[in-house]
């Protein structure tokens, strides 16, 4: 009888033994595993940062919506050259040129008894070539890199017009060493548009235009490597 009470007593220790070494095993197991998922992470973006480092290039599909208080609003649309140099993990310098044009449509006055005093112009496409500095502080350095960024120049037409915006944009790494841009910003620039004043003329004399200064709203879709 006692020997079959200590067999039993043994098969219980070992049993017991073995499911706390297993249960030990498994959290060795997952734990070697988060390291090794921590680890491709760091890894992964230290080599991003090493490939991201130096002259970069790229191209952006500009989109903005301009408006000023007393004036018909305008939108414009381009493309735009980049070029600059990732000089840390968070800071990059580069340049801005292109070109732009408002879209075209029709302004119309049919409020007045008097026809004399009515008009319906088509207005023309405006071509605007924006020169401008491009600063970026990165916030995120990963496959999906995030930053904030100050676009300051110049909005050249048939005057030279202050430009400024500042927005988000994100780095969609397709490779370490490329990216898809996509940049959301807000700001101030130019547009040729007819203003109230303007509009007091009669479509004999035709429609004053007026370069202005106008709040801004801009999109942009890029590419850069």
């Amino acid at each position: 009888m006692k020997r079959i009470i200590l067999f039993a007593l043994i098969a219980v220790f070992s049993c017991t033994t073995i499911s706390v070494f297993g249960q030990e095993t498994t959290k060795s197991q997952l734990l070697q595993n988060e390291l090794n998922k921590k680890e491709k992470k760091l890894l992964y973006r230290a080599e991003l940062v090493e490939n991201m480092l130096g002259w970069r290039l790229g191209g952006d599909y500009s989109y903005k919506t301009l408006t000023l208080g007393g004036s018909i609003p305008a939108t414009k649309h381009g493309l735009h050259f980049t070029a600059g140099y990732r000089l840390t993990k968070r800071w990059y310098f580069g340049g801005i040129i292109g070109i732009d044009m408002t879209t075209p449509f029709d302004i119309v006055r049919d409020e007045y008894v008097d026809d004399d005093y009515n008009f319906e112009i088509p207005r023309k496409d405006k071509i605007y070539i924006p020169v401008m500095a491009d600063i970026r502080y990165y916030l995120k350095v990963a496959r999906i890199s995030t930053y904030l960024y100050t676009n300051l120049g110049a909005e050249i037409s048939n005057k030279i017009n202050f430009a400024q915006m500042y927005g988000i944009g994100f780095d969609v790494h397709t490779v370490k060493s490329q990216s898809v841009n996509v940049k959301l910003g807000f700001g101030t620039g130019c547009f040729e548009s007819a203003n109230d004043d303007c509009l007091w003329d009669t479509k004999e004399n035709g429609v004053g235009y007026g370069v202005h200064d106008g709040f801004a709203f801009s999109f942009k879709l890029g590419y850069s490597f």
